[in-house]
């Protein structure tokens, strides 16, 4: 096992020792749900700082949970997060970040001159800017609000890079104008990873953005199919661009849906459970959690994954 990963009202670290933990989102849909990442090789486990990761010679999958209370202000926090996790990477010979996943409480809430998304990503280039080239590879990437304390990172690594994949509908993220921040979002719409026996696709959180600009504004059910939209240009022009072994929403493995108002749930499952229904194949799991997205204008945001299995495991 290189990680299980759960999803409760609170984060918390379950194993000290090994890659076992709550994210701190709550599931809309199930009482419990455990999300397994497997290694068909033995799996070595190791703590670097406030890292506690898992290796098996090919790839690395890690987890911190920082309390901001310990630090003078989030950007400290966050950059202090990330270089713990540049660090390690160079230590253990793993250079190159495939996913990223990050959560904090009150996303959008303004706090001096930026909000906290804005302090987050100025946080990560701090770091980005004291390790060198991790810019011109960013990773698959998501980033959303908790309703409770502690900055949670986890990600997934390799000692290879894989393919950074954009979307023609999109601007990427990281020429977005200055108007939405300091300094821009460091991450790819999606990384493509050939493990050799079989490839993988991480898609970054998606939303109902065209362009840099948000779309429907009070309307989730209009933002669910304009980021379905999205996710299906994405996935098109990754198979014409790299050969995916995902053509479409329906062929992932997992999707997770983030929605901001919980009220929303009902016609955001009954509109995604139809789209799905014409899965020729098994349809993905669908993981719905409460969460707010990094804009305030946006509701929903959806992230996929394929991997060489089904169900809720990751076979890496």
């Amino acid at each position: 096992m290189l990680a299980a990963i759960g999803f409760a009202p609170k984060a918390a670290i379950l194993d000290t020792q090994r890659p076992v933990f709550t994210v701190g989102l709550p599931l809309l849909t199930t009482t419990s749900y455990t999300e397994l990442w497997l290694s068909p090789t033995p799996v070595h486990y190791g703590k670097h700082a406030s890292i506690t990761y898992s290796e098996n010679g090919t790839v690395l999958f890690g987890h911190l949970l920082l309390e901001e209370a310990d630090f003078p202000d989030f950007r400290i926090a966050s950059q202090t997060a990330y270089q713990h996790v540049f660090a390690l990477l160079q230590q253990a010979g793993y250079p190159c970040l495939l996913r990223m996943w990050n959560y904090f409480p009150a996303i959008v809430t303004p706090q001096g001159e930026f909000n906290r998304y804005q302090t987050f990503c100025l946080g990560r280039q701090d770091a980005l800017n004291e390790w060198g080239n991790f810019d011109y590879a960013p990773p698959a990437a998501t980033a959303i609000g908790t309703q409770q304390a502690g900055l949670q990172v986890y990600f997934i690594a390799g000692k290879s890079a894989g393919m950074q994949l954009e979307n023609p509908r999109q601007t990427s993220a990281f020429l977005y104008p200055r108007q939405y921040g300091p300094v821009s979002p460091a991450f790819s719409r999606a990384t493509v990873k050939d493990w050799g026996q079989g490839k993988h696709i991480y898609i970054s959180g998606t939303t109902s953005i065209v362009g840099h600009e948000t779309l429907h504004i009070g309307k989730p059910l209009l933002q669910l199919e304009e980021t379905l939209r999205n996710l299906e240009a994405l996935l098109s022009h990754g198979d014409a661009t790299l050969g995916m072994p995902a053509r479409q929403v329906r062929d992932l493995t997992q999707l997770k849906v983030y929605l901001h108002d919980a009220t929303c749930l009902p016609e955001i499952q009954e509109r995604l459970t139809a789209y799905l229904a014409a899965a020729t194949l098994s349809q993905p799991t669908v993981l719905y959690l409460q969460g707010d997205v990094c804009r305030s204008d946006l509701m929903v945001e959806v992230e996929g994954i394929y991997t060489s299995s089904s169900g809720n495991s990751g076979n890496v």
